[in-house]
């Protein structure tokens, strides 16, 4: 079993959470803004959200850095997998607009990540 001397992968696994609960705060908010039409707004519940917010902004712009740092860290490790890290990094730039896409990206690339170092 190949041991992979990185802990970047802990950021890419964070992405499928942070676009599970953006969805779930999605739902609420539309659900609550429906329902208190006629008194309070939206804002009620984008104040208590906004610490989810900064740390969700964090862990999708940092997905790039993270795939492509945990894809080098596989490289140098003794795994039967070799990840392209620049394709890594790419990819995950390209998808961070797209948080169900970003989502399967990092859920693949664990996948594939894990599938090696198990081995």
């Amino acid at each position: 079993m190949g041991r992979v001397d990185s802990q970047w992968w802990l950021l890419v696994a964070a992405m499928p959470f942070v676009t599970a609960i953006e969805a779930m705060l999605g739902f609420l908010l539309v659900g609550f803004t429906y329902e208190s039409v006629g008194g309070m707004g939206a804002w009620a519940l984008l104040v208590p959200a906004a610490p989810f917010v900064a740390v969700a902004v964090a862990v999708r712009v940092l997905l790039p850095l993270a795939l492509y740092r945990d894809a080098q860290a596989v490289v140098a490790a003794d795994v039967a997998w070799t990840p392209d890290p620049a394709n890594w990094g790419f990819l995950g730039l390209g998808l961070i607009v797209v948080p169900v896409l970003d989502s399967l990206l990092a859920l693949v690339y664990l996948r594939r990540r894990f599938r090696a170092t198990a081995e």
